[in-house]
């Protein structure tokens, strides 16, 4: 009953048999490595909008004050926020006035701005003059180096540099009509040799300044991770492109923002 094996035969079989087992590995390790990899190895961006005080009115302007004192300002805290405020903030107050009122500014209530409130009195969160009760060098009433009865070197009734009310200066934030910038351009941040070797992970955020031509500008580590891995992220960070953010869809406005770094080991 042996019957001689054809050679021919065996081998057909055997490279389609082997043919067909490759062909099926690599489908499925494909798969594998598709699920498996990860959208970006070692940058992950995060410029998602944030929760910013939803106005129509940007959250920008700012205020001053002061009685022409000849020393800075008294450090405190801030005064309430109202959006037409009658008392003006003043350290120097009548006692027993016939009609007391509470000092205010003028800034929107869900703005969050440094403040202790733990302090005995109304004054400049950054001033050096914890001593001697002082309205500052400015005028107008207020307190702070500018003009129109808020609180700093601003114009205006309400916090900050700036002009008009509200709190901060020239810059925009997005959120009250104010878009995120889009990012359209940026390259990987690479890990240190020092970080790789101790394989350090972490992410890092920068704090920049996209202006409207959507170059980032100034840019500063806020939450540091060391190993040379923030020297790293600003290097990359320089090289981002935005199209600007745009106030009310209309006009290329410059903001700050923060950006997220995140170096990971895959």
């Amino acid at each position: 009953m042996a019957v001689k094996r054809n050679p021919w035969a065996w081998g057909i079989a055997t490279t389609v048999n082997v043919a067909i087992l490759l062909v099926a590995l690599f489908f499925l390790g494909k798969q594998i490595i598709e699920k498996a990899k990860p959208a970006l190895v070692a940058t992950n961006i995060d410029l998602t909008d944030f929760k910013g005080p939803q106005s129509d009115k940007k959250a920008g302007g700012g205020g001053g004050g002061g009685d022409h004192s000849i020393i800075d300002p008294t450090k405190g805290k801030l005064p309430k926020f109202e959006k037409d405020p009658v008392e003006q903030p003043q350290v120097q107050t009548v006692d027993k006035p016939k009609l007391a009122m509470e000092a205010a500014i003028n800034v929107q209530k869900d703005l969050v701005l440094p403040d202790n409130p733990l302090l005995p009195n109304i004054g400049m969160k950054n001033s050096v003059n914890v001593q001697l009760d002082s309205n500052g060098q400015g005028g107008g009433g207020g307190m702070g180096t500018g003009t129109g009865g808020g609180m700093g070197p601003g114009n205006g009734n309400g916090y900050g540099p700036g002009t008009g009310g509200n709190a901060g200066g020239g810059l925009y934030s997005v959120g009250g009509g104010v878009s995120t910038p889009v990012l359209v351009y940026h390259v990987e941040a690479e890990f240190s040799d020092e970080a790789r070797r101790a394989k350090y992970q972490g992410v890092c955020i920068v704090s920049i300044i996209v202006d409207k031509q959507g170059i980032p500008q100034n840019p500063r580590v806020v939450r540091p991770l060391g190993m040379g891995l923030d020297e790293k992220a600003l290097e990359a960070i320089k090289q981002y492109r935005f199209k600007p953010a745009m106030k009310d869809g209309k006009t290329p406005v410059a903001v700050q923002m923060n950006v997220e770094i995140d170096f990971r080991l895959y």
